[in-house]
């Protein structure tokens, strides 16, 4: 997983993202229960990044919240602040992971 990270963190560098690129990044982090273990975890993904709730229902079915964000997305014209919030956050899962990574190897030593 943390090598697809670090793959979306450099696509989110670019000054412009493309709403397609934007749409496949979010999905994949959604729908990947290695970042959100439950999905009551998303709920808090979605407000940081993209300021929006939704009725409690919705967070029952990844792919519900999928298609939702999907939608938001394709109807919001400016990407640039929910983009800078995604890169923090994925910057961020990279850090955590690698530092899970050097505690784990600190054991063997």
């Amino acid at each position: 997983m943390n090598r697809q990270l670090i793959l979306y963190r450099n696509e989110l560098k670019n000054s412009k993202i493309q709403t397609y690129k934007l749409i496949g990044i979010v999905s994949e982090l959604v729908l990947s229960k290695e970042i959100f273990k439950n999905n009551i975890d998303i709920e808090d993904f979605i407000v940081n990044v993209f300021n929006l709730r939704f009725k409690d229902y919705l967070y029952k079915s990844r792919t519900l919240l999928v298609a939702r964000l999907t939608r938001e997305i394709l109807n919001n014209d400016s990407h640039a602040k929910q983009t800078k919030v995604l890169y923090k956050f994925i910057v961020s899962k990279i850090d955590e992971d690698n530092i899970n990574t050097n505690n784990q190897l600190d054991g063997w030593i």
